[in-house]
């Protein structure tokens, strides 16, 4: 973990040297982070509630800060804006079950990871370390298995307007329990219509291809609504419906193939 930890923060101090032969500001606790949340991601770090169909409750209470920001200290205004941060994020993802008038915790996984990021006008660019592990809770009466993950991401974000942003990246298992397969490909999207009213409609696809899957793809799809307060409707709370099929997202269900359609909301971090 040490050594990979090393490996990503080289990466990381490196990129902005070369990115620019001008003078770098830094500025400490950025607001913020130059990639966009890719909010149709299930394992995105969000704040959130969703509903489903057969009296299960899934809640996921994560956030992130930056902790350095680094930017050319002379900019020239004609060209497009260059920010860098690098920061630190978390979530836990929990899953509730309805039992007569109780909703006992079934599952819990927990994520925790640091990302470099960086945008150049329309395009955004984030290399992201992550750890993952996934338990089975006191309400659940499952099986258990050793279940710990650490993995590097790659992904690179288009916003050739504020309303859509497209994004594409690799992911790779660097450690694993139980041994997988390693390589993952993901595509996604989202759109939000550039209307002037208090709710804006969106919409939002993610797409991954997994080695470690029994099933390939898994496919999100989210339709919904976005309080427009403040103006830039992506970072508003946003009421949804979602559909997903393929592989359990839950780690200690990871064999699995499962096919959900929930009802949520999902808060401004």
């Amino acid at each position: 973990m040490k050594k990979f930890l090393l490996i990503f923060l080289c990466c990381a101090f490196s990129a902005p040297a070369s990115s620019s032969n001008s003078r770098l500001g830094l500025e400490l606790l950025p607001k913020g982070r130059p990639f966009r949340l890719t909010f149709a991601d299930p394992r995105e770090i969000r704040m959130g509630i969703n509903f489903q169909g057969n009296s299960v409750i899934n809640a996921t209470v994560g956030n992130y800060f930056s902790i350095l920001g680094i930017e050319p200290a002379e900019s020239n205004p004609e060209e497009p804006k260059e920010v860098f941060h690098l920061g630190l994020e978390g979530a836990g993802y929990f899953t509730m079950r309805q039992a007569d008038k109780r909703f006992p915790l079934e599952t819990a996984d927990g994520l925790i990871g640091a990302y470099f990021e960086g945008a150049y006008g329309d395009w955004q660019a984030q290399l992201r370390m992550t750890h993952i592990s996934a338990h089975l809770a006191d309400g659940s009466s499952g099986t258990p298995i050793a279940y710990s993950r650490e993995f590097l991401a790659l992904r690179l974000g288009y916003i050739p307007y504020q309303e859509l942003q497209i994004f594409g990246g690799i992911h790779y298992l660097v450690n694993t329990i139980p041994q997988l397969r390693p390589w993952t490909l993901q595509l996604g999207s989202s759109y939000f219509i550039p209307l002037n009213f208090s709710l804006v409609p969106f919409a939002g696809f993610d797409l991954k291809w997994k080695q470690e899957s029994p099933t390939n793809p898994s496919f999100q799809m989210m339709l919904g609504l976005a309080l427009n307060n403040p103006p830039k409707s992506y970072q508003s709370f946003r009421f949804y419906y979602a559909y997903y099929t393929g592989t359990d997202a839950r780690g200690q269900f990871y064999n699995q193939v499962v096919t959900t359609h929930t009802v949520g909301i999902d808060m401004q971090i």
